[in-house]
């Protein structure tokens, strides 16, 4: 994901007084992380320091509320593609178009049908606090470039709600489904050609080819690296993945995806030395899990084998690290 996903949590946390750092720690990320717009994060922790910065700041609508203060072009690019799109059903279908930018596994169309048009949206773990965010951004946004405060029809999230959803039911203003199989947004027939104040084709061509430029930057989804990555990990459960044994999980000549992988600029050893990484960062932060167990799940030779390589990762050994963190 984006950092733009994750720069809102920081500044809503700040804005509030708490400790930004302590729950960027938690969802194994840092301000470094966050630091070039052109970093992605992974879904899981981004997943994770939304729902954090909620328990933290005991707001159980903390996604729309920092969706209702999040400062004007806060986000980047997607604001002024909508904006200056010359409709609302043009704005939102120009930001489905362009979703991977902020959400690799996100998958957003605008489909228009008789009386309304429903903007659709899947993703395969649902984020509940980022996810009620984007969508309640979204719809700001929206009422902003047209200057009418419309409201849908409908609003449905894959995500379950046990809390109270009077807040979101305020911001969205129409009834609130949860716990279905895709997400969608329904928007009137008679709101989709309202036209936007700041409409201009022109702009909207230019930032629609930096757009694409962008895409086309991004790794092909289903790329190599993370089919081996993917496979390392499957195969890390019950033993340390050699060559052999991922190409062979890849349905590749073992030759054939050492070629591929130097073209990639990396080798079999460094990705499963990454590999090694993340799953150490994740169990270190489950304290019923011990040091000398994470060695011996991540296939060390040793406790002290083990310890070097944590250093070498993160410049603590293991135990500081836990102690420091959590």
């Amino acid at each position: 994901m984006s950092v733009l996903t994750a720069r809102p949590v920081v500044a809503a946390l700040e804005s509030r007084r708490l400790d930004a750092d302590a729950i960027l720690r938690a969802a194994h990320l840092s301000r470094e992380a966050l630091a070039s717009i052109d970093n992605r994060l992974p879904l899981h922790s981004v997943g994770a320091l939304w729902e954090a910065a909620a328990k933290a700041a005991h707001d159980d609508s903390f996604g729309v509320h920092v969706a209702e203060t999040l400062p004007r072009g806060a986000y980047d690019l997607f604001e002024h593609l909508l904006a200056t799109a010359e409709t609302v059903g043009a704005g939102v279908s120009r930001l489905a178009q362009y979703i991977r930018l902020l959400h690799d596994h996100s998958n957003m169309q605008l489909v228009v049908e008789p009386g309304c048009g429903r903007l659709l949206r899947t993703v395969p773990t649902p984020a509940p606090q980022y996810d009620e965010f984007s969508m309640a951004l979204l719809l700001i946004r929206s009422r902003e470039a047209c200057g009418a405060a419309w409201s849908p029809e409908r609003m449905t999230f894959q995500h379950e709600r046990v809390h109270d959803d009077r807040e979101l039911a305020r911001v969205f203003g129409c009834p609130l489904v949860f716990g279905a199989a895709e997400g969608e947004m329904r928007i009137p027939s008679s709101v989709l050609p309202l036209p936007h104040v700041r409409g201009d084709s022109t702009v909207l061509a230019v930032l629609s080819r930096y757009a694409e430029s962008l895409i086309a930057s991004l790794p092909a989804q289903g790329s190599l690296l993370a089919r081996v990555s993917s496979a390392i990990a499957r195969r890390m459960a019950t033993e340390l993945p050699t060559l052999g044994t991922t190409a062979s999980d890849v349905r590749i000549p073992e030759r054939t995806l050492q070629r591929r992988l130097a073209d990639e600029g990396v080798s079999h050893s460094s990705l499963v030395d990454e590999v090694r990484r993340n799953l150490a960062l994740k169990y270190i932060g489950d304290a019923h899990v011990s040091i000398t167990e994470i060695g011996y799940l991540l296939h060390f030779a040793d406790p002290s084998v083990f310890s070097r390589a944590f250093k070498r990762w993160t410049g603590e050994s293991p135990v500081a690290y836990r102690k420091r963190f959590f």
